[in-house]
């Protein structure tokens, strides 16, 4: 028996049809019993889209019908449920397009789509929807860069299981994820050494967030050496920003609130400081310009084997450089996990390591935001959803067991520090790990037992705050 479980744990194969049955189950659980309060915003962006178009002033007045609502609540259902638009056009076209059953079902009639319980699993699946094609995109990346069927298939299995995966998508329910299947594109263009591609597919990923940039700017400063091209096509990647300002007047009351919430996030990025010269410099911006700088003095590339190196490790560099310098929002550390993981299976030859630090890394930080911001995963955010269905109602619960005070008791508030080093260090310590000229693959080694302890690990830690929600409803109710 013993000598079966070794061996199936040491195959080589590729993840079962069950086994992706059982990681689809496992996402599924947070995904239907939770909905954070940025969610039923999403959700109203998607419901929505379709009433400006229609009893408003056209698709170019989104921005000021969302206001509208906001301020108004024209239909009662409490101005709590609304907030207002803040991200690029692109970003509504393709919520838009999903909510449009929403529209016919719910918002066309009056009705409270956040309401409903069908609708808001509708409409928080488009998440799941992006999740898949990233996951596609990520065993396309695998191939691309000569990684094995099998392999290939574990990366994309991997950034499915990811910690992020579970807090980002599955109780967070955030955005982030809709912009990863474009910026993934863009690199698979740049490994197939298709510029045009590489420039569209960037120029669009800019628009569903702005870290796409972070990653764009090395990878053209590794291609390219002249500085006029260089220039041409930065611009080119900024042209639906130019096109947005066109559009949509920047002087608006609503674009005036979008550019104010820009200021906010680029302050936030900014924050953190070096002292230098006569005064300081972000670290944010020192670590990516010097990335940058490496990337422009670096040698052209001839062998198709260093590019795909440099393609995969510049990413992951540039997303680690990014969310080591600055306080991050819990769901934005998503960006890290396609890059991460198609490396466990790039670099098989530090498969162990850097499963281990992977790993540990993201339970680090996901602790850290447990107990410095738990508002994001709350217990609350459970109220209405699939667990309350089954174990009773919420508010019976007379005196309720928070995640903040789980966090105080187990001293996760009082570690927030360290959790904070660990995540810095062990993350740059892959930086470090998979240099490029690091990089061995091997086609031999197996990653499925790997691949388990890693997502028992995950799965215990992201769903504290679905434990916790049982546990008061099991046993103080």
């Amino acid at each position: 028996m013993r000598e079966k479980i070794e061996n199936y744990f040491c195959s080589d194969k590729a993840p079962r049809i069950w086994e992706w049955i059982v990681l689809a189950v496992l996402i599924g659980i947070p995904f239907l019993s939770y909905y954070y309060g940025d969610t039923m915003s999403i959700v109203n962006y998607e419901a929505n889209f379709m009433g400006a178009i229609i009893h408003y002033d056209g698709w170019t007045s989104y921005y000021e019908y969302i206001k509208y609502l906001v301020e108004n609540d024209p239909f009662g259902f409490g101005i709590h449920t609304y907030a207002y638009a803040t991200y690029d056009f692109p970003m509504y076209i393709v919520l838009g397009i999903w909510g449009i059953p929403l529209w016919i079902l719910f918002s066309a009639k009056g009705l409270d789509v956040n309401a409903s319980y069908p609708a808001r699993i509708y409409g928080k699946s488009v998440l799941l929807a992006a999740l898949v094609i990233s996951a596609v995109l990520i065993y396309s990346i695998c191939r691309e860069i000569k990684v094995s069927e099998q392999h290939a298939r574990w990366g994309a299995f991997l950034f499915a299981s990811s910690m992020c995966v579970f807090t980002a998508i599955g109780l967070n329910g955030q955005t982030d994820i809709l912009g990863i299947p474009f910026i993934l594109l863009g690199i698979r263009a740049y490994i197939r050494q298709r510029r045009v591609r590489f420039l569209v597919w960037f120029m669009v990923a800019v628009m569903f967030k702005m870290y796409a940039f972070f990653i764009f700017a090395p990878l053209l400063l590794l291609a390219e050496k002249k500085v006029w091209k260089i220039g041409l096509s930065v611009a080119s990647v900024w042209g639906l920003k130019v096109v947005q300002a066109v559009i949509f007047d920047p002087q608006s009351p609503s674009m005036l609130i979008k550019q104010q919430f820009e200021n906010d996030i680029y302050n936030r990025l900014t924050v953190n400081r070096l002292p230098f010269v006569n005064g300081d410099a972000p670290i944010v911006l020192l670590m990516i310009c010097i990335l940058c700088i490496y990337c422009y003095l670096h040698e052209e590339i001839e062998k198709e084997e260093e590019l795909y190196k440099y393609a995969v490790w510049i990413p992951m560099a540039a997303m680690i450089g990014l969310f080591i310098s600055f306080e991050s929002s819990s769901y934005w550390y998503l960006h890290l996990c396609p890059y991460l993981s198609i490396m466990l299976v790039y670099n098989t030859s530090e498969m162990k390591h850097n499963v281990l630090f992977e790993t540990c890394g993201l339970i680090a930080i996901t602790l850290s935001n447990y107990g410095s911001r738990p508002w994001a995963f709350e217990i609350y955010g459970c109220h209405e959803m699939l667990l309350e269905r089954f174990l009773g109602d919420y508010n019976a619960v007379p005196e309720v067991y928070t995640l903040e005070a789980f966090a105080h008791r187990v001293s996760i508030v009082k570690y927030v520090g360290a959790l904070n080093v660990l995540f810095v260090v062990l993350l740059l310590t892959i930086v470090w790990l998979n240099m490029p000229d690091k990089i061995d693959y091997r086609k031999d080694r197996p990653v499925k037992g790997y691949a388990y302890a890693r997502l028992l690990a995950n799965v215990a830690v992201a769903f504290i705050p679905l434990f916790l929600f049982a546990y008061n409803l099991i046993f103080l109710k």
